[in-house]
């Protein structure tokens, strides 16, 4: 009988060890998948400010500022800090109707972070969002 308990406090050892171990690693893997959630849900709302950009730049007479103005705006409702706007080829106003024009937004990763983990993981350093409309005739 006494041999039985002495392997049985044995294993409960072993136990608490292996739990030791493996625990860090779990809580690891569980965190880790909501920061590439969280990176997922950020690349999501900024590709969706880059399309309301789009759809604001494709309006006749719309103008750079105003469209700017517009997604930084969508930007802060989202909790999205630092990014940048930019338009290709051009500002809207110095298009001409019929012409294609994209909405490039990129923002640092690192201002925009849930966790803090970028430095255990591979994170990407921008989370770029770009959409494109083509601008309406002007009236």
């Amino acid at each position: 009988m006494k041999l039985w308990n002495r392997s049985r406090s044995a294993c409960r050892g072993s136990e608490s060890i292996e739990a030791a171990i493996t625990l860090p690693l779990l809580l690891l893997v569980i965190f880790a998948a909501c920061e590439y959630g969280w990176l997922i849900l950020k690349s999501s709302q900024i590709d969706a400010a880059a399309r309301l950009g789009a759809r604001e730049a494709s309006f006749a007479n719309a103008s750079g500022g105003a469209v700017e103005t517009k997604v930084q705006a969508a930007l802060a409702e989202l909790g999205i800090a630092g990014a940048q706007v930019s338009f290709s080829p051009s500002a809207p106003e110095d298009l001409d109707p019929g012409t294609a024009i994209t909405v490039v937004i990129e923002a640092r990763y690192s201002s925009n972070q849930l966790l803090g983990l970028a430095n255990l993981m591979p994170m990407p350093e921008l989370i770029r969002g770009r959409a494109a409309m083509v601008i309406e005739p002007r009236p």
